[in-house]
């Protein structure tokens, strides 16, 4: 799912990551349905063409499934981000379940997420928790049992309180009730997260970490997101103190970047230069 464009090119190339391991899952892309309407204005603006040419991408050679969403709350802005929502994979009641990854992020492996999309039993939801103590669910990784009613349920509440897609979730599917089963957790590292590597550890090995692991989702908070340009030196200044950490941190960024122009045919975003650290994703956009 992507609700703005810095969004598309990162959800193509986990399609097409699928498509190359040969995953038998159904790949699915759902997009604001205002891009539609831009289809005369193709030829006037580059980013517009740019979206057009990675659906066309997306669907003709990684065999997706594109499907248009309308903002949650009726008579929403169409133009905002924030007028979609993660809840709208509920209105996808022709499928019996539905896997959805928080990007942007590579995939390693897509064996354990083509089993638990086949075995498991279709519950409401099933998400990974968002810490080990397992109190309250993430919208990192979820495993949903799409229908009209819930869909209509969280559309609803949605509709009575302006809150993000994690509120929504959390007020609605009580974590003892929600998260991914621990035994499907125990399996390896179903979902990782890079800022993880960064963390003190005596001991690290590289191949270990590849080989146990399906998702690592790109996010370093002081980092705007591996589509952006960061100069090398705070690339270095962030980068994990392990060796072996470090060589995955650095190449799971690099090959993010090398993906991008392969699949997408873009290079790095432009990261405007700032007096005071980092520039914020937010800020960023907003600048682009």
């Amino acid at each position: 799912m992507v609700k703005e464009r810095v969004e598309l090119c990162s959800a193509v190339m986990l399609l097409s990551d699928l498509h190359r391991m040969k995953s038998p899952a159904r790949k699915i892309l759902m997009f604001p349905r205002l891009w539609l309407a831009e289809a005369e204005e193709t030829k006037k603006d580059p980013q517009t063409a740019t979206t057009w040419r990675l659906l066309r991408t997306a669907a003709r050679r990684y065999g997706v499934t594109l499907v248009p969403m309308e903002p949650i709350v009726d008579g929403a802005d169409a133009n905002l981000a924030s007028s979609y929502s993660l809840a709208s994979i509920y209105s996808l009641a022709e499928f019996e379940r539905v896997v959805y990854l928080q990007g942007p992020g590579t995939l390693l492996d897509a064996s354990a997420l083509d089993s638990m999309l086949a075995f498991s039993k279709s519950e409401t939801i099933a998400a990974f928790p968002a810490s080990p103590e397992r109190k309250e669910l993430s919208t990192s990784l979820l495993l949903v049992h799409p229908s009209k009613d819930t869909f209509q349920q969280l559309k609803a509440q949605r509709a009575s309180a302006s809150i993000s897609d994690l509120e929504l979730f959390r007020a609605t599917f009580p974590a003892s009730e929600s998260l991914i089963a621990d035994w499907t957790l125990s399996r390896g590292n179903l979902y990782y997260e890079s800022q993880s590597l960064r963390e003190p550890v005596d001991e690290f090995n590289a191949t270990a970490f590849e080989e146990s692991t399906t998702y690592v989702r790109l996010s370093d908070p002081e980092l705007p997101g591996p589509e952006y340009d960061v100069p090398y030196s705070d690339r270095v200044r962030l980068r994990p103190k392990n060796r072996e950490a470090e060589e995955v941190w650095s190449r799971l960024y690099e090959d993010f970047r090398q993906q991008r122009m392969d699949v997408c045919g873009l290079d790095l975003e432009y990261m405007p230069v700032v007096l005071d650290g980092l520039l914020s994703k937010t800020e960023a956009e907003t600048e682009l």
